[in-house]
């Protein structure tokens, strides 16, 4: 598990945003390889940003800006000391490590050519406050949360099967973490369902 001895959060430097920087150890590697690991550093996005999902909402709302990931990783996905998340913002800085921590180990590079053991990866991440909805009824808003939700679990289910996979560990089967507001979402849908079954009931019975 990663500690916050093994990160600082520093202020946004312009050396990290310069041509070159994201990848130090490829700059003489063939085009294929660099192409290759391109693609890995992709999927680590794509790991980090399903993650921020599941971030508790005390700790991102009303916070706007991009953290940078400078990822020192070794072949394994994990994490190693000196990566550093890059921020201007303390908070989101420390949302950040959470997140890290949600997020590794990453996937193998497998398919990288290079023979370095480890890498330096920069990733950028977004964070972003949702604006409010407007315009819509309670029921358009509560139908969208669900469907949102649903649509969160098959995302996890699939992330959480991948994970497994590249630890050759055995699949998952049912999701066990959801993003904030869908265990309300879901108990209210539930309950919505018994009541409608319970209103057929009755007028079943009356029938009779």
């Amino acid at each position: 598990m990663l500690t916050s001895r093994l990160l600082g959060i520093f202020a946004v430097l312009s050396a990290l945003a310069s041509p070159g920087a994201e990848f130090a150890v490829a700059r003489d590697a063939p085009a294929n390889d660099f192409s290759s690991l391109l693609e890995w550093k992709n999927q680590i996005a794509a790991d980090i940003e399903h993650n921020k999902r599941y971030l508790p909402g005390v700790r991102t709302r009303g916070k706007i800006g991009v953290v940078y990931f400078d990822l020192n990783i070794n072949r394994s996905g994990w994490v190693l000391p000196g990566t550093r998340i890059v921020t201007v913002d303390r908070e989101i800085g420390s949302a950040a490590l959470l997140l890290l921590q949600q997020s590794q180990p990453f996937p193998a590079p497998d398919h990288v050519g290079l023979r370095d053991a480890a890498f330096r990866i920069l990733v950028p991440i977004r964070f972003y406050e949702i604006p409010p909805q407007q315009a819509a009824g309670l029921a358009d808003l509560e139908r969208r949360k669900l469907l949102e939700c649903y649509q969160a679990d098959r995302e996890e289910l699939e992330y959480q099967r991948r994970k497994a996979a590249y630890r050759k560990a055995e699949p998952p089967t049912d999701v066990h973490r959801v993003p904030e507001g869908c265990f309300e979402a879901k108990r209210q849908d539930a309950e919505r369902e018994r009541q409608d079954a319970e209103r057929r009931r009755q007028q079943a019975d009356a029938l009779r």
